[in-house]
């Protein structure tokens, strides 16, 4: 059982450990299990209503629920009815929409020096990445199939599309993105940038239009308020 506690912003976390499960573990590869326990903690499970988030770690793939944690390069998807939340150790979230794909590469965190070292790769579908309040953001890295965005103290909506073509909505802060062989572009706060998935067509940016007041939460991770602290030893 991989166990996250989101105790406090403040506070500690805990490291996750894997426990063997006797005879139900039988036809799981020792290599795997071994390569779960050894690998780094970097956050955990938020989202209380499990909903069919899976996380793969070389080649074990399990359930993502209420308070696991989550490793460094861990894959984390969700099926065209589910979702996720994820926070990381210095306070950043990442909310996980349906249908998505998103590859946890990297996430150093020193509280000494409120540091971040991180590389997330966003594969398909939507999200809301929002950094934590008191840390440097010079070392995160966030791409998808046609861009790389550094971010500059950000509250972000991205979508990756199956081909690749990336939107981005910047809700608060500013983002910088590299794509094909263009100069770096800086969008800032209530702006929305695509970019398409050939070269060949030129990146676009409009301002953000928010839903309208009483209309559906679009969000990634809207309408999980159900609580079961669940776990993934499946109780």
């Amino acid at each position: 059982m991989r166990v996250f506690k989101d105790k406090s912003a403040s506070a500690s976390l805990h490291r996750r450990t894997l426990m063997l499960c006797g005879a139900v573990m039988l036809g799981i590869a020792a290599g795997a299990n071994v390569a779960k326990a050894d690998a780094l903690t970097i956050g955990g499970v938020t989202q209380e209503e499990y909903k069919g988030a899976l996380g793969k770690v070389s080649a074990s793939e399990n359930p993502l629920k209420y308070q696991d944690a989550v490793y460094s390069q861990e894959q984390v998807t969700t099926p065209p009815w589910g979702t996720t939340s994820l926070q990381f150790l210095d306070g950043t979230k990442l909310e996980v929409g349906q249908a998505s794909d998103v590859t946890l590469d990297e996430f150093v965190y020193d509280p000494n020096q409120t540091l971040t070292s991180a590389a997330i790769k966003f594969n398909r579908g939507v999200f809301r990445f929002i950094t934590g309040e008191n840390t440097r953001k010079e070392g995160v890295s966030l791409t998808t199939p046609v861009a790389t965005l550094s971010i500059r103290g950000t509250d972000l909506l991205i979508k990756v599309d199956y081909d690749g073509t990336t939107t981005v909505s910047v809700l608060k802060g500013a983002i910088a993105a590299l794509a094909c062989d263009r100069p770096e572009q800086i969008v800032s706060a209530g702006r929305v940038l695509k970019i398409p998935n050939n070269c060949a067509e030129k990146t676009t940016v409009g301002p953000y239009t928010p839903a309208a007041p009483g209309g559906p939460d679009t969000s990634p991770g809207a309408g999980n308020t159900d609580k079961h602290h669940e776990s993934r030893s499946g109780n």
